[in-house]
């Protein structure tokens, strides 16, 4: 075997020469360039040292030459032969180091590049590639190991490296002296790897079946069948080392690449369930990276293979990926595959068709949330689930992205107003709920949630005025019924309501605070009073709250005849408030007026929180002894009810859970004729009951007094809106006006068009401005 040099620096030729003491000095054309002359007594020897790349003083002969070629061309055949050289290393290294210096590196290099191509050509390319060709052409596949293109390539490339390092061994003092110098030439490995490329690789016949053999096993490793793995990576590595591998092995891998997750989404896209499918593409994604870095496939190739992957299974399957499961993954609360959808459709710039996606499924299912009557009670409880599910789905799948929550924003804007004023009402209820009585066992932290949650659903409505409305009944119900769970928590909530709309949203509400502080203050005065005796018949214990028109519900007057020593206290309050409150005037509303009666029945004494009515109808039977009860036309002479009221309290007095009373006939429904008596049966293990709910319910009318009310106050606004304008415009034209008005009131809901040109044509008549030209109105001062 040959033996190999080292290659640091360039090898020097030590010679030696006997100098006389009178001839010590050599002529200039026998000097060397430099040299180290050591003088002495008498004869001395003097060392040389000659530099690589200087020519030997003697000429070397043509038979010399031929000679020594020879013996190098022995040591080629062995080495291409991979057999071990007979010739010494260091005789053939000295050959090369005297032919160079000899002058003759330019014919020696010719020689060694022709048998080098010979060799790569005759042996390599005919003998072994071109026949394994002629096999696979004639049927015996790249199936076949043997027959394997790759396989062959790699085994020749393995040999020729070897024998290309022994050839730069023997050849290495023309490698780093002539070569290293002369114009245009590369190195004799540089040189190597070049003819091996030209006639091997980038052979028409020989490229195409390496490259397609290589592809192959690509796509058998994906198909997870075993592959030569160390092959491969060899492969790789020599088509990257001869230059080849961008130019020729990446494009091609890349459109394989791109084919094979074309056919897979094809395959899967419809057939695999949506969660399905998102982890197939996960797992492919990491087959891919991990693939390219197994075989050493370079970043470029890595990323540009991870994003064909993306392109053909995300990028390309958008709309039936999201047709096929977005929705039923929102519905299963998928967070999992929520996310890994999102980064995926992220990844691939395709995050709008999710946001339309989201934004429909919203407002679809919102609609069906607002839009259907018989869930109306449900339906805030429904939303806050509802929203809190997407708040969910924002938080841990869609990142907080800020798009998604616009657009969520903007669906809910959309659907809860699609129905006119009821979402409004329904918030004022479910806040009602939450802040009556009934609740006093909610810690505060929980109601100050069950607030700000529901308070993102106002911020929606359109309709503000239809919840205020709403909400001002409720509140006042739980002010003058004392039905509030907490005043702290009721304040609270004014104080949101503020904070959400401003001081003139929440101005009536804060005087209806303030009047039953100064109902408080009122009633201590008038206790202590003259007008307060503790000698009433009635042994009535008198509490009124006094309160200001302005602030409060507007509630109808019903007649009602109270007992005399309940009309006769009700007096004495009045006509201690008159002379306390001059020049005002006192109006009695007995609809929200409300007992404590102490009941001694049969089966016990009991404490009833009763209405004013049901206690009025009630006492009617303290003087019934006979046992023959009072008709229903009898208790509406003494009471002066009217039929709905009377009916409404009678129901709740012997229909209800609680029945202080007996009816004849039996039945739920309370007509004319009917005979009511004392229930001598009646029995309740509690001491103290309530059968005042009643005036906690709302009845159609009032919800119908109350819708009624907000469009006569929508009229009046509208109208003090365009006066306002006409005001501080003078003249405008008639679209500009209609523009400004609805800008202007859009707190008071979705205004038709209709009224507002209604209420134009009232200020007109009026003479509050008039119409000139056609479509423009002039303000009249």
């Amino acid at each position: 075997m040959l033996q190999n040099f080292p290659s640091r620096g360039l090898p020097l030729s030590i010679e030696s020469t006997t100098v006389s003491k009178s001839s010590s000095r050599l002529s200039s054309a026998q000097r060397p360039k430099r040299q180290r002359q050591l003088s002495g007594q008498g004869s001395v020897r003097k060392l040389v040292l000659v530099p690589a790349n200087a020519t030997l003083p003697s000429p070397v002969s043509e038979q010399y030459f031929n000679t020594t070629w020879d013996a190098l061309n022995a040591a080629l055949a062995s080495i291409f032969q991979d057999v071990p050289i007979t010739t010494s290393c260091e005789m053939l290294y000295r050959g090369v180091e005297h032919l160079c210096r000899a002058d003759k590196s330019r014919a020696l290099w010719d020689n060694l590049k022709l048998r080098m191509k010979n060799h790569i050509i005759n042996d390599f390319l005919e003998r072994e590639m071109l026949s394994a060709v002629e096999v696979i052409a004639s049927g015996g596949g790249i199936t076949s190991k043997t027959n394997n293109m790759a396989d062959i390539v790699e085994r020749v490339w393995t040999r020729w490296s070897t024998q290309l390092g022994l050839i730069r061994n023997i050849f290495f003092f023309m490698d780093r002296s002539y070569l290293l110098t002369a114009p245009g030439e590369k190195s004799i490995w540089d040189t190597g790897l070049e003819l091996f490329r030209k006639c091997i690789v980038e052979n028409a016949v020989i490229g195409s079946h390496l490259m397609a053999s290589l592809i192959i096993y690509f796509e058998r490793n994906r198909s997870h069948e075993t592959v030569q793995v160390p092959l491969i990576c060899n492969i790789v590595r020599m088509i990257s080392t001869l230059g080849v591998y961008t130019s020729t092995f990446h494009p091609q891998f890349i459109a394989a690449t791109s084919e094979h997750y074309g056919a897979l989404a094809n395959l899967h896209v419809e057939s695999l369930t949506v969660p399905d499918y998102l982890k197939l593409v996960l797992e492919c994604l990491a087959f891919e990276n991990e693939q390219a870095t197994s075989f050493g496939l370079d970043r470029a190739t890595r990323n540009e293979a991870v994003a064909v992957v993306k392109n053909q299974l995300v990028r390309n399957e958008v709309e039936t990926i999201v047709d096929r499961g977005f929705d039923d993954l929102l519905n299963g609360d998928d967070i999992s595959s929520l996310s890994e959808m999102y980064d995926l459709f992220e990844q691939v710039d395709q995050e709008k068709i999710l946001i339309t996606a989201w934004s429909e499924y919203i407002r679809r299912e919102g609609l069906k949330l607002v839009m259907e009557p018989s869930k109306d009670a449900i339906m805030v409880s429904s939303l806050l689930s509802f929203k809190a599910k997407l708040d969910n789905i924002m938080e841990k799948s869609f990142k907080h992205n800020d798009s998604f929550d616009n657009a969520m924003r903007e669906s809910f804007d959309l659907f809860i107003n699609k129905r006119q004023n009821v979402p409004a009402e329904m918030i004022a209820k479910y806040i009602d709920d939450i802040l009556r009585v009934g609740n006093k066992e909610m810690e505060d932290d929980e109601m100050k949630v069950r607030l700000d949650r529901v308070l993102v659903l106002f911020r929606f409505i359109q309709g503000k005025d239809v919840f205020e409305a709403f909400y001002k009944k409720d509140l006042a119900k739980r002010l003058l019924l004392n039905k509030s769970a907490s005043d702290d928590a009721e304040r609270s909530m004014l104080s949101r309501l503020k904070t959400e709309c401003g001081t003139g949203f929440t101005q009536k509400l804060e005087g209806m605070f303030k009047d039953i502080e100064l109902s408080k203050d009122f009633m201590t005065s008038f206790k202590n009073s003259k007008y307060v005796t503790n000698k009433n018949d009635g042994g009535i214990d008198l509490y009124v709250n006094a309160l200001s028109q302005a602030f409060w519900p507007s509630y109808p007057h019903v007649p009602l005849i109270l007992p005399p020593y309940m009309a006769e206290a009700l007096e004495n309050f009045k006509t201690f408030y008159l002379t306390k409150q001059t020049g005002r005037r006192l109006t009695w509303r007995h609809s929200l007026g409300h007992c404590v009666v102490k009941a001694d029945l049969p089966k016990g004494k009991k404490e009833l929180s009763m209405s004013l009515f049901q206690t009025v109808v009630l006492l009617l039977f303290n003087d019934v002894s006979d046992g023959k009860g009072l008709t229903y036309e009898e208790v509406k002479a003494a009471t002066s009810l009217d039929d709905r009221e009377l009916v409404r309290t009678l129901q709740s007095l012997a229909c209800g859970k609680i029945r202080v009373l007996s009816k004849d006939p039996k039945g739920k429904d309370v007509n004319p004729g009917d005979r009511f008596r004392v229930n001598l049966k009646f029995e309740d293990k509690a001491y103290r009951l309530r059968i005042n709910q009643i005036q906690l319910k709302e009845t159609p009318e009032e919800n119908k007094d109350t819708h009624d009310q907000v469009k006569r106050d929508r009229q009046y606004e509208i109208q003090a809106c365009v006066i306002r304008i006409m005001k501080s415009r003078k003249t405008i034209r008639h679209v500009e006006l209609i523009q400004q008005t609805i800008e202007q009131t859009k707190n008071r809901g979705t205004l038709d068009l209709g009224d507002i040109k209604k209420n134009i044509e009232k200020l007109i008549e009026k003479e509050y401005m008039e119409r000139q030209g056609g479509d423009t109105y002039v303000y009249l001062a």
